[in-house]
């Protein structure tokens, strides 16, 4: 499977030293990279983008006064311990200058290059009258409690991968298609898009003062190493989740 980024959202109550937490978070990159770049979105909310580019693989955070996102963008299955090291370092972070993390969110997205991928969905997820040859496409989304603590969230579609031949004007520039036809595809690829999302948000709301703790993150960390690939795989194969 391609992985195509992991990604963690921290939401937390508005606060007040705001300067002097991106003054951290940008040592938090110094350490890892050479060179960043900060783009500030706004002047009223504090929503700095950080991007970091280090053997061309992507990562980027955003913050505002209620939320952080941390994305590791182009990268492997085997990156996710090098995306654990730094979840819990910026958790660190974010505790050192008082923030409360409300509740947490771990996603994964990637893409499985798949023939005949409509009907891997639908073989053991689908009732019987509904699968038909003149199915073209399905989204499945299925959502459930995990240990009474987490949400766990997996959405899988069909999609096709399209290469298309490249027209170039007389300056030499790219000419953009306004509009493609399948026909005229050099080759196309199946796939499924797969999502897959561990949250707390089930103990933020029926949980009094509940909030993430390391302990808590650790336990979701543990349960998207283990269990991703496992439950993707039980869901294409055995229609179990």
């Amino acid at each position: 499977m391609n992985i195509n980024c992991f990604s963690i959202t921290f939401w937390f109550n508005t606060f007040k030293n705001h300067q002097e937490l991106l003054e951290s978070l940008q040592n938090f990159f110094k350490e890892e990279y050479d060179k960043y770049d900060i783009f500030n979105i706004t002047d009223n909310l504090l929503a700095p983008i950080i991007t970091a580019i280090n053997d061309k693989k992507m990562t980027s955070m955003c913050m505002s006064q209620l939320n952080l996102q941390y994305n590791m963008d182009k990268v492997a299955w085997e990156d996710f311990s090098k995306f654990k090291e730094k979840v819990l370092s910026l958790f660190e972070i974010l505790e050192e200058y008082g923030l409360t993390i409300l509740h947490t969110a771990i996603f994964i997205n990637g893409e499985l290059i798949e023939s005949g991928a409509l009907n891997r969905i639908s073989k053991h997820t689908l009732n019987k009258n509904l699968i038909s040859e003149d199915l073209i496409d399905i989204s499945l989304k299925l959502g459930k409690k995990e240990e009474d603590l987490f949400y766990k969230v997996i959405n899988i579609l069909n999609k096709k991968q399209l290469k298309f031949a490249e027209k170039y004007d007389e300056q030499g520039n790219l000419t953009p298609f306004p509009i493609v036809s399948w026909y005229d595809a050099l080759s196309n690829q199946d796939l499924l898009d797969i999502s897959y999302e561990i949250n707390d948000k089930y103990s933020f709301d029926f949980t009094k003062n509940y909030h993430t703790t390391e302990f808590y993150l650790n336990k979701m960390l543990y349960i998207m190493e283990n269990n991703f690939l496992k439950d993707v795989n039980n869901l294409l194969d055995k229609g179990k989740f």
